[in-house]
């Protein structure tokens, strides 16, 4: 699985505050157009950045549980096997 790179958004989040700042001092250089294009760019990538932030903390909650409960069930299956192995050999010795 491919994640999304913290240190690229927070250089992403850095280019575009220079551009907020940028455009504080130029006044409407660019347009209005322009402007709310790349406003509403970063307010979506953001979202996005933060549903897998929450995504990402429930995958690794999920991961951890099942390494918990692939543990037990494996004891929980080892120990049945242990306590069906002498009825099973002695099956065996009845069938020889």
């Amino acid at each position: 699985m491919q994640g999304i790179s913290s240190a690229e958004h927070r250089i992403l989040l850095a280019a575009f505050r220079k551009f907020e700042y940028m455009s504080k001092i130029a006044g409407d250089k660019i347009g209005e157009t322009e402007d709310a294009k790349t406003r509403k760019a970063m307010e979506e990538l953001d979202l996005l950045y933060d549903k897998f932030q929450i995504l990402f903390g429930e995958l690794e909650k999920c991961t951890r549980d099942y390494e918990i409960k692939k543990k037990s069930t494996r004891s929980i299956i080892n120990k049945s096997i242990r306590k069906l192995m002498p009825a099973v050999q002695n099956e065996n010795d009845t069938i020889n």
